[in-house]
């Protein structure tokens, strides 16, 4: 079963002023309702790293499973336990996730505000284009995530089977089946929504540049 889940982040950006002068221009409103929603996604970072361990611990829990018979039994329901422990430990982390993504998204919401008032068609468009792909790439994320806590609902039952001996392999092989299928939407869900974040880093740059904003991206 393959569960690593590897995913872009937006970008942060460092807004230089030089001699700005009276109220913020729509360009810069923007510019701080898309900076803001990078340090609202930053909950979504943190849980990257513990995230992948506890993946990382649960395939091999999985792997001493698989390699144990039925005359350890008492071993496979403590590696099973473990397991159980382990998948409560990533639905946490993922809810952490949802929430941040969510607090992101909702701050996002404000830049639609700010598009209707620049003055430039080009500029709009391209403004226009980022709300879009933005929205394309929330939608995404929500997606993996339902997918995600799917699987780990699967997982949960796999493990919960491994603790009944009366298990068949017909019935073991029926649940890896679907746990499988599962995580494969995962894995094409997660290129997807790496992809749309990639897109839009790209075209948040370009706002920038056409907008005539003097930034740089943080190290």
């Amino acid at each position: 079963m393959s569960k690593f889940r590897f995913a872009f982040v937006l970008v942060a950006a460092i807004f230089i002023m030089m001699g700005c002068v009276g109220g913020s221009s729509p360009e810069e409103d923007m510019y701080h309702v898309l900076e803001e929603t990078v340090s609202k996604e930053g909950q979504y970072v943190e849980v990257q790293k513990p995230l992948q361990k506890l993946e990382e611990k649960e395939k091999e829990i999985y792997t001493k499973v698989m390699e144990l018979g039925m005359k350890e039994f008492d071993q496979i329901v403590k590696l099973s336990d473990e397991a159980l422990d382990n998948i409560n430990q990533r639905k946490e982390y993922i809810e952490k996730e949802r929430t941040a993504m969510n607090e992101a998204k909702e701050e996002f919401s404000k830049a639609s505000g700010y598009v209707d008032k620049l003055e430039n068609e080009d500029l709009k468009n391209e403004a226009e284009k980022l709300n879009e792909t933005m929205a394309e790439r929330y939608e995404l994320h929500e997606k993996l995530t339902t997918s995600y806590l799917d699987a780990l609902s699967l997982d949960k039952e796999l493990y919960h089977m491994f603790k009944n001996k009366e298990l068949t392999l017909e019935e073991l092989e029926r649940q890896i089946s679907s746990i499988n299928e599962k995580y494969e939407k995962i894995v094409k869900f997660n290129d997807d929504y790496n992809k749309k974040t990639e897109e839009f880093n790209k075209l948040k740059q370009a706002f920038y540049s056409s907008a005539g904003l003097d930034v740089k991206d943080k190290e």
